[in-house]
């Protein structure tokens, strides 16, 4: 399990030896966004906007379940402003550099019983080069019984090969493909309280089943610079830049939304 740090100041830098790591094991944790005392509030107002589908133009491509999970930061405030907050944006503008856009996001719903997802590296099924840092925020608090995040460290340096599921297997029904880790992983279990985040680079991950009567609802957030190698698919996704400038970049970029509560009001 993930120790818990309390760090009195939440704006703090990283260090030197916590970037160095960063590069060797693909892996910070101890962050927090928000206080135990606000978990509940604004696990109420995420849990709105999950019960409701994106209303954006640029959603409607989408089917109706991808219009709930995908992308709210792009029509909702409450979701912008939670992952562009300063807590989130200082270590990645270390990690990356000034100039940093926000180009995906996704919830995650384990339901009461849910099954595993397998280990997967969004580097395998994107098909693009590497240059993007997860962040990866508990909503609820997750935990081994219900189905907490697990990576395998120093897996960011290759993309490995990813095998056909067996059709029997107890995987969520989206995966048929996934990956398997070798002997010699170090595989970290991420539970972690609510209100608290990690960031991570191309990891291999997975998690297991939930196997409390109890939903876990995670959000994660994918940021990289604006020279990041997306795919034509990548491409077609609206990118909000988070820091600095845009530069030359060909990419389209969309203007915050202000749609439903901000976190103020929360």
């Amino acid at each position: 399990m993930i120790p818990v740090k309390r760090h009195e100041d939440s704006l703090r830098s990283l260090s030197p030896l916590e970037l160095e790591r960063f590069q060797r094991e693909g892996l910070l944790t101890g962050f927090q966004l928000y206080s135990a005392e606000r978990a509940g509030a604004i696990r109420a107002a995420l849990h709105d906007v999950l019960s409701h589908q994106s209303t954006a133009p640029y959603h409607q491509v989408f089917p109706a379940e991808d219009r709930r999970v995908f992308d709210r930061h792009l029509d909702r405030r409450l979701v912008y402003e939670l992952l562009t907050l300063p807590q989130v944006i200082r270590p990645i503008t270390q990690i990356l550099g000034d100039d940093v856009m926000l180009f995906r996001s996704q919830f995650f719903e384990k339901p009461p019983y849910g099954p595993e997802i397998p280990w997967h590296q969004e580097s395998y099924f994107w098909g693009v080069e590497k240059g993007w840092v997860t962040m990866w925020l508990a909503v609820d608090e997750t935990t081994p019984e219900n189905g907490a995040m697990r990576v395998i460290t120093g897996s960011h340096t290759d993309t490995r090969d990813h095998l056909s599921v067996p059709p029997n297997s107890n995987y969520w029904s989206t995966f048929t493909l996934a990956a398997t880790p070798r002997e010699s992983d170090n595989i970290v279990d991420c539970s972690m309280p609510a209100g608290h985040f990690m960031l991570f680079d191309d990891l291999l991950h997975n998690s297991r089943r939930n196997s409390t009567a109890l939903p876990r609802i995670s959000l994660a957030a994918r940021y990289a610079r604006t020279d990041f190698a997306m795919t034509n698919d990548l491409a077609n996704y609206g990118c909000l830049m988070v820091s600095g400038r845009k530069g030359g970049s060909g990419l389209r970029f969309l203007s915050p939304p202000d749609g439903g509560p901000s976190l103020a009001d929360v």
